[in-house]
C-alpha cells in the first residue's frame, strides 16, 4: 500500500493535469518553451545560497557542480543526468535531491545542462554528455565516480558508461537509475497497460520525445536505446521503479541485461509509487534512499577491498 503523503502527490498530479504533457504530442509540442525555460535550467537561489556551486560550459551549455560550502567530506563525485524525456530542463525535485545528496555524502554533484529535442537529437546530446563527464571527473579516481540519470537520464547514463567500456576506460564505482527510460519506442504490453493509472506519463507522448531522440536512427538501435544493447563489463547497477510507471518493463530490462552479462544490478520495485517517486519528501523515497545509500556503501567498499 502506499503512504498517505504518496497518495497526496498522485492526488495533486491527477488535479494538476500533469500527464497532459506526455499524452499527447501535439500539446508537448504547444508547451515545449515552458518546460525548457532558461530559469529552470539554473540552480534555483536557495542552493546557490547553501552551497557552492562551480560552472562550467561544454559546447555552449552549462554544466553546474553542487558542494558543501564549508568543503567536501568525502571524495565521491555524481554525475547525474536529469530526466524529462529528452525535451525538459530540470524539475524543482531534481535540485531539491542534489542537495539532500550533497547534505548526506558531504560530496560534489554535477548536472549537466544537456540541449534539449526536438532541436537536438542523440548526436549532439550524447557527445555533450561524455565531454562534461571527462571535463567535470577531472582530478577524481574512477572509484569514487558515480553515475546517476533518472527517466531519459537512463539512457543518458548507460549510452555514455558503454562508451567507455568499448574504449577500454575505467568505470565509475556505481550507476543508480530512477525510473529509468532505455526503450525509446514504449510499446511493451505492460507500459500500455499501466499507462491508464500513471499519473504522470502517458506511452504517446513518450514515443514522440523517442523519435526526436533518435532522429534518423531506429528506436530499437542501441545507440539510442540502451534496452537493445548489452551491460556486458558495467559498473554495478541500482535501479529503482514503481509499479504504477509505464517504464515498469524498462527497469526490469535492466535486471534482464545484468543478469545476461554478468553483473550486478540490484531492482527495487515499489508498490503503489509512480514516476520519479524516489526524490519526493514520502516514506517511500526516504526508504529508498536508505537502499541508495547501502549501495553507493557497498560499491565504495568493493572498490578499496
Amino acid at each position: 500500500m502506499a503512504s498517505a503523503r504518496a497518495n497526496l502527490i498522485i492526488l495533486r498530479l491527477r488535479r494538476l493535469r500533469s500527464k497532459r504533457f506526455y499524452s499527447n504530442p501535439a500539446t508537448m509540442r504547444g508547451k515545449l518553451s515552458a518546460h525548457q525555460s532558461r530559469r529552470k535550467a539554473r540552480p534555483p537561489s536557495w542552493i546557490r545560497r547553501r552551497y557552492r556551486v562551480d560552472r562550467i560550459v561544454v559546447d555552449g551549455h552549462h554544466c553546474y557542480t553542487v558542494s558543501p560550502r564549508r568543503g567536501v567530506r568525502s571524495n565521491r563525485h555524481v554525475f547525474h543526468m536529469h530526466g524529462g524525456g529528452f525535451v525538459e530542463s530540470p524539475e524543482r525535485h531534481h535540485w531539491r535531491f542534489a542537495a539532500r545528496m550533497v547534505d548526506l555524502l558531504g560530496c560534489h554533484y554535477t548536472l549537466p545542462m544537456y540541449p534539449l529535442a526536438p532541436r537536438h537529437s542523440h548526436s549532439t546530446i550524447v557527445p555533450m554528455i561524455e565531454e562534461a563527464y571527462n571535463r567535470a571527473m577531472l582530478g577524481s579516481e574512477p572509484d569514487d565516480r558515480l553515475i546517476f540519470g533518472d527517466s531519459a537520464g537512463g539512457t543518458l547514463a548507460l549510452l555514455p558508461t558503454r562508451h567507455l567500456r568499448e574504449l577500454r576506460v575505467p568505470q565509475p564505482s556505481g550507476i543508480a537509475l530512477f525510473s529509468p527510460w532505455i526503450d525509446l519506442a514504449t510499446d511493451d504490453p505492460l507500459s500500455l497497460e499501466i499507462d491508464p493509472v500513471d499519473p504522470e506519463l502517458g506511452v504517446t507522448g513518450l514515443r514522440q520525445a523517442g523519435q526526436w531522440f533518435a532522429g534518423s536512427r531506429a528506436l530499437d538501435d542501441p545507440e539510442v536505446s540502451p534496452a537493445f544493447g548489452d551491460l556486458e563489463g558495467s559498473a554495478p547497477i541500482t535501479v529503482f521503479i514503481g509499479d504504477r510507471d509505464i517504464l515498469l518493463p524498462d527497469a526490469r530490462r535492466i535486471k534482464q541485461l545484468g543478469d545476461a552479462a554478468g553483473v550486478e544490478v540490484d531492482l527495487h520495485e515499489y508498490p503503489g509509487m509512480f514516476h520519479n517517486w524516489i526524490m519526493q519528501p514520502i516514506p517511500e523515497g526516504r526508504h529508498a534512499v536508505e537502499q541508495l545509500l547501502d549501495f553507493i556503501t557497498r560499491t565504495e567498499r568493493r572498490t578499496v577491498s
